[in-house]
Parts: C-alpha cells; sequence; structure tokens
C-alpha cells in the first residue's frame, strides 16, 4: 500500500481552507500556547531557556480569534466520525475546550489526556510547582450516522507505562518522557513531541491507509509516525527554518509497507 505524505510552508488558517470539507480522518494539533517572552527567561542552574517564538506571542484578544479560527477550519475538514486531538498547557488548554463546547454543537469531547512527563524541566522561578504535565484533548466530529474509532485492542496492549499495565484499559494519564535526544537528530525545534505520544494518538483512531492532518507540524514528528504506520498525512509548517529537519525525518523514519515506498511532496503555499 503506497501512502502520500505532503509538507506544505505556509499559514495554517491559510492552507486549511483550501482542504476539501470531511476530508481528514484524524488531525492532531500542537498549537501555539502563547507563553513565548521575546527575551526568554533563564534559571543559573540549567541551560533551559523559555520558548521565545514569534509565532508564539499573541494579545490576549488575538489568540482567542486565532484559536477560533483554527479549530473550526479543522472541524470543517474532519470527516464525520473523525477524530481532532490538541494538545496544549494551562495557558491555551481551557480557552480550546471553551471554544470546542460553545461554538461548535456537533463536537463531543472524548477524553481530557493528562500526560504526565516524569523527567520534566524544573521551574525556573522556584515560586510555582514545578510544571509536569501537558493536556490533550480527544474530541470527535458527530453526524451522518458515523462512530468515531477506537482501536480498543491496541490501547489495551499496545500501550505500557509506569501508570499503565500492558494487558489493562489505558488510563488518560499517560507516563512519557521529554522528547529524548535521540529524536532531535535532525535538529532542533523548541516543542517536538515524542514519537511515543503520537504513535498511542494515531494507532488508537486510526487504520491503515487513512489520512492524518497536523496544522502545526514543527518538526514532523506527526507525519514521520503517520508514514511509519502506513497512514497519509498532511503537515502544514509556518516557518522555514524547520523544514529541513521535516524532510530529514521523513527521509529517514519510515518502515517500507508491502515493499512499496511512500510517496513525499513539499511545497510552498502561494496566495
Amino acid at each position: 500500500m503506497k501512502t502520500t505524505h505532503k509538507i506544505i510552508l505556509g499559514d495554517s488558517l491559510k492552507v486549511l481552507k483550501t482542504i476539501p470539507n470531511n476530508s481528514i480522518d484524524l488531525i492532531f494539533a500542537d498549537p501555539p500556547y502563547n507563553i513565548s517572552k521575546k527575551n526568554g527567561l533563564g534559571w543559573k542552574y540549567s541551560k533551559h531557556i523559555t520558548m521565545q517564538e514569534k509565532w508564539d506571542m499573541f494579545s490576549k484578544d488575538d489568540f482567542f480569534k486565532f484559536n477560533k479560527e483554527w479549530i473550526s477550519e479543522c472541524l470543517r475538514v474532519l470527516k464525520h466520525g473523525g477524530s481532532l486531538w490538541i494538545s496544549g498547557s494551562f495557558h491555551n488548554i481551557y480557552q480550546i475546550g471553551f471554544i470546542i463546547q460553545q461554538f461548535h454543537q456537533d463536537i463531543k469531547i472524548n477524553n481530557s489526556i493528562v500526560w504526565f512527563k516524569p523527567n520534566a524541566q524544573p521551574n525556573i522561578t522556584c515560586r510555582f510547582f514545578t510544571e509536569s504535565t501537558e493536556h490533550l484533548i480527544w474530541a470527535t466530529k458527530n453526524g451522518e450516522g458515523k462512530k468515531w474509532k477506537f482501536n480498543y485492542p491496541f490501547t489495551k496492549d499496545g500501550i505500557a507505562d509506569s501508570i499503565n499495565p500492558k494487558g489493562k484499559q489505558t488510563r488518560n494519564v499517560w507516563a512519557i518522557p521529554l522528547t529524548p535526544k535521540k529524536e532531535k537528530w535532525a535538529g532542533v525545534h523548541p516543542t517536538q513531541k515524542p514519537f511515543e505520544l503520537l504513535r498511542r494518538i494515531i494507532l488508537s483512531c486510526t487504520n491503515e491507509g487513512d489520512t492524518v492532518l497536523d496544522p502545526f507540524v514543527g518538526s514532523g514528528t506527526t507525519s514521520a509516525v503517520a508514514k511509519y504506520y502506513g497512514r497519509n498525512s498532511i503537515g502544514i509548517e509556518i516557518d522555514k527554518k524547520y523544514i529541513d529537519i521535516i524532510k530529514k525525518r521523513l527521509q529517514k523514519e519510515q518502515k517500507t509497507l508491502d515493499g512499496v515506498e511512500p510517496e513525499i511532496i513539499f511545497e510552498e503555499f502561494k496566495d
């Protein structure tokens, strides 16, 4: 089975408008959290610097408008019965949940997943509890008699960590370490998600041959996992400096299915 993987350099709000209605099986979105500082924030006991990316800086009103727009477009392109996964922190996840529940009545939130990071970074200011989790909303699009996909046997036998024993129902708390250095061989991205996190999401809610969309694909983890497991993918990235990282990963991180090489397409969006 041949799969196709398209990476589009451009603004997600503009690119999403070109994708047909009801055409995507699963969307994973790791949107801006709006936590960046213009000059970053450091800690004398660590080399860690807080986020300082331009694409992660919004005014309060602009951030709400941005989230409403990209969520609406994602739900338009999502198939009935398809899944929308959104990752975030306390900075944005409550607003996103509010938008889904307030403005999109045909969407059901199935679960809120807590991603626990056993090796989380220390709190730089020493004035708060150490932030060691991120949160994921799993929502599905209802209608037309379609039910969402949930590969229950995989979740029992294919997921195991310090919280979830293999062979048992998987809880909504997942223990996954921060992205290890061995997964950052292609280059550095400040918010690269672990391969294991996307493996669980994609294999839980899609079948081979389905199409996965990531509107903020970053370092390309979503596309790499989709490619590895025989799903098609579309990734949108606004920052050109990360395209080389994605290219390297898609050219290497693969498992050829049935001896058929996947098709990889890179293009720049033109208004």
